[in-house]
């Protein structure tokens, strides 16, 4: 895919001013090449949609009675570009992000994972402590746990077409994401 390729963003919001919304939105902006970013709300009251409307080609999808499941279904479901990204409201992407996954983005490629490592310094301390206690360093222990079998969708690029026929389940509070990354494991990439 070219770089000028246009890619639209999903984004689950519910209160998410906190801890990090607008360093995550200067992040999306900074770094990918943005088609529209696809706000999926869960009934903000803190002032997220105000400060999301503040970017350029924002669409706001209502998930107010939803839940993590039906918020994806829907971000998934308005979708438009060959390519989509699905970016937490909690992550800040590295400098460069869409760039240095573009390489990756193959006929046989479903999806490109991208590597979180936390701000908060509580759950970083925590990986920190693991780290140590394997004699490893704190950024290798990080990138050493996208191999588990758990799939995630925080920074995720995604193949359009090796989702467009799923039906999420309503009842899947959590884990939709994993269910995600089946999904496309399922369908031979």
């Amino acid at each position: 895919m070219d770089l000028e390729g246009k890619i639209d963003i999903v984004l689950l919001t519910k209160n998410s001013v906190r801890p990090c919304l607008e360093e995550c939105l200067d992040s999306i902006y900074n770094n990918i090449p943005v088609n529209r970013l696809l706000v999926v709300d869960g009934g903000s009251i803190d002032g997220t949609l105000e400060l999301v409307q503040k970017y350029p080609r924002v669409e706001i999808i209502d998930d107010s009675r939803g839940n993590r499941a039906t918020a994806r279904q829907k971000g998934i479901e308005a979708v438009k570009t060959e390519w989509h990204i699905h970016v937490d409201s909690d992550v800040v992407l590295c400098k460069d992000w869409f760039k240095k996954a573009a390489p990756y983005m193959k006929s046989d490629v479903g999806a490109i994972w991208g590597v979180t490592i936390p701000k908060n310094k509580h759950v970083f301390n925590i990986a920190k402590s693991m780290a140590m206690l394997y004699r490893k360093d704190v950024i290798d222990w990080i990138m050493q746990q996208q191999h588990l079998k758990r799939y995630l969708t925080h920074d995720t690029l995604i193949r359009t077409e090796a989702v467009k026929d799923i039906k999420i389940p309503i009842d899947l509070h959590i884990w939709e994401d994993h269910y995600i990354g089946n999904h496309i494991v399922s369908k031979g990439y």
